[in-house]
């Protein structure tokens, strides 16, 4: 299956993360996802306030990518928040 190309794609995601040890553990655990990104792709991070962060995703490539990294780290996402509430 041929790839969708577009000139350009951004994706923002704004997450609420209940305080600032959760916002940072989080943040912490998706630095080893920003390495090795396809060529092209680039996520960026910022904290928005205490408990807020905010994932950026840019890429000139294809939809097909963009959409399986978001896909990949929303996932990951969604594993730290598991482990950060067991208590």
């Amino acid at each position: 299956m041929q790839e969708s190309l577009i000139n350009k794609i951004t994706i923002d995601i704004e997450l609420d993360l209940e305080d600032e040890g959760k916002r940072d553990a989080i943040m912490k655990s998706l630095i080893a996802d920003n390495i090795n990104f396809p060529q092209g792709l680039e996520m960026h991070m910022h904290s928005l306030s205490e408990n807020m962060l905010l994932i950026e995703f840019s890429t000139e490539g294809s939809i097909e990518t963009v959409s399986n990294t978001v896909d990949e780290v929303l996932s990951h996402i969604s594993i730290g928040k598991m482990v950060l509430n067991d208590d």
